[in-house]
C-alpha cells in the first residue's frame, strides 16, 4: 500500500515531500460476531470503573 501526502501549494511542495511512501499492508481475517464478547466485556469493566469513581467522588464531597 503507497502513501502520498498532497501538500495545499503544489509549486511550494518540495520533491521529497511529494514521494510517496510504502507501508505495509495489514489484514484481519476476525468476524464481528467473534469481537462482540471481547467489547461487551471491556465496556463493562469501563461502565463499574466509572461507577466505582463516581461512588468515590459522591463519598468524597
Amino acid at each position: 500500500m503507497t502513501i502520498s501526502h498532497r501538500a495545499a501549494d503544489a509549486s511550494a511542495a518540495s520533491a521529497e515531500a511529494s514521494k510517496p511512501v510504502k507501508v505495509a499492508r495489514m489484514a484481519c481475517c476476525c468476524k464481528l460476531s467473534e469481537l462482540l464478547p471481547m467489547v461487551q466485556q471491556l465496556h463493562h469493566e469501563a461502565a463499574r470503573a466509572n461507577a466505582a469513581r463516581k461512588a468515590q467522588r459522591s463519598e468524597a464531597a
